[in-house]
């Protein structure tokens, strides 16, 4: 038997076709972008709270809001938090975003606890930033900022633009990665491996560090094999910084 009050609430913010940015700020919940379904594209905001009392949880959740900014192709959604009564469990809102890849051309996410994952091939800027939880994309192509304070980072195939990281605190990162000819990448977490995959032609610089682990770099006919530091030199080409405080480095060619 529950000792505690559950309920929940949803609320969908539609996009239209002029709406190319988007950005969602959410707390205690998981942000996910779907391919689009039947009802079209949309943002839909789930809300849960949880408490000892059946009074609360329905004052704590008509209390829940999203603030919504939609203006010149942009469209802004952040939750908003009430003050926090004593018999309160929990409270969270969690985005699923509906939408074509090849509409939206920036994606900004930030959650303080909860994983953001990408379920779509997505074109353009990406920015997912979440306090405690997992980042996880399919595959893209773009500049991408990646970052969690604890939880692992994963993707498929990305083919980076820019400047672009993956940074955790605690977790390990993994996936496959194409470079652009220029710009500088950074992968770094401080407790957990890395390894990732990229083409045997890649050149660039290659600096790999880690304090308690071991590093392995075969990628074409540049060949590494064990020891805490290496730096690989590919001629030119971008500057790639992977490192780790605790945890093992790989990367590996196809």
């Amino acid at each position: 038997m529950d000792l505690f009050v559950k309920k929940r609430a949803r609320e969908t913010f539609s996009i239209s076709e002029e709406v190319n940015f988007i950005e969602l700020e959410g707390f205690n919940g998981s942000i996910t972008w779907l391919p689009v379904d039947a009802e079209g594209p949309r943002v839909v905001a789930e809300k849960e709270v949880r408490g000892l009392s059946s009074s609360v949880v329905d004052e704590v959740l008509d209390g829940l809001r999203v603030e919504s900014t939609i203006s010149q192709g942009r469209m802004v959604l952040r939750a908003d938090m009430p003050i926090r009564p004593l018999s309160l469990v929990t409270a969270q809102i969690s985005f699923k975003l509906y939408a074509l890849p090849r509409q939206i051309r920036e994606f900004r996410a930030r959650t303080r606890n909860g994983s953001i994952s990408l379920g779509v091939d997505f074109q353009g800027q990406l920015e997912l930033r979440t306090a405690n939880g997992r980042v996880e994309l399919q595959s893209g192509e773009g500049q991408v900022n990646l970052a969690t304070s604890n939880g692992r980072i994963s993707f498929g195939k990305l083919v980076l633009q820019g400047s672009s990281s993956a940074q955790t605190s605690n977790g390990r990162i993994e996936g496959q990665a194409v470079f652009a000819a220029a710009g500088n990448y950074l992968f770094e977490t401080s407790n957990g491996a890395i390894e990732l995959r990229i083409p045997h032609d890649t050149p660039g610089t290659f600096n790999l560090t880690t304090s308690n682990g071991k590093v392995s770099f075969g990628v074409g006919d540049s060949q590494v094999a064990g020891g805490k530091r290496a730096v690989i030199e590919r001629g030119k080409g971008p500057n790639v910084r992977i490192a780790t405080s605790n945890g093992n480095i790989s990367v590996i060619g196809y």
